[in-house]
């Protein structure tokens, strides 16, 4: 009982630990970060949240998200709605991609989770939601971390989860791309929850879906009223 004891308090001390050092990273008009490549994301540790605030234009960013939360502390990826409920606008084409990320195939995704060398390769407990994302498929074309200009593949991705567990997409519109989320197979517990998954596909192409999934354990569902 003693050793029980003790186990709990050193996990509510490291719980303690990591909710004092997480931060909020607030993206949009007025905010800290007007862009949302500013944000540290090789960097975002457990219990971290980014605040995107929805906005008149479309962000045209791409990004990845490698860090590892908990099941207590996930890593938050939250769009802010506007005014009239609108979620803020993630568009691949003509994106850029912030320098100090390192993430193999860019063309692949407009966001990516998994699948990099900065942020570490190890995402887990990732949540994101309240997005509108997509333009991830080609003729568009967005600049690389190093700067060059490149064209997305035929198969790519409003949303790819290249790799990681338990990673959750919800309350999210992700449309107008080859595939509109894939979750590949080193991928684990994927959660693809109240989502309105649209308009993705190319014409004459069998290969490429609204929703693309070979992780082990995936669960997709709208939620009853």
């Amino acid at each position: 009982m003693r050793r029980r004891s003790c186990a709990s308090l050193a996990l509510l001390v490291w719980i303690y630990a990591c909710s004092a050092s997480a931060r909020t990273y607030e993206v949009g008009p007025g905010k800290p970060y007007t862009a949302i490549g500013a944000v540290p994301w090789e960097s975002l540790v457990a219990g971290d949240t980014v605040l995107i605030h929805w906005r008149s234009a479309p962000y045209k960013e791409k990004w990845a998200i490698g860090g590892r939360g908990s099941a207590a502390l996930p890593i938050v990826v939250r769009g802010v709605l506007g005014p009239s409920g609108q979620r803020p606008v993630i568009d691949g084409n003509g994106a850029t991609t912030r320098a100090q990320l390192s993430f193999w195939n860019p063309d692949r995704s407009v966001l990516k989770i998994g699948g990099s060398n900065s942020p570490p390769n190890d995402p887990s407990y990732i949540v994101v939601e309240n997005l509108d994302i997509g333009g991830g498929r080609p003729p568009a074309t967005f600049t690389t971390s190093q700067g060059t200009s490149m064209p997305y593949r035929d198969n790519a991705a409003s949303i790819l989860i290249e790799n990681g567990d338990h990673v959750t997409i919800k309350n999210s519109i992700v449309r107008d791309s080859a595939n509109g989320t894939f979750s590949a197979h080193e991928s684990s517990q994927i959660l693809i929850e109240g989502n309105y998954i649209h308009s993705n596909g190319r014409v004459g192409d069998i290969y490429v879906h609204n929703n693309y999934t070979e992780s082990n354990g995936v669960c997709s569902r709208v939620p009853v009223a």
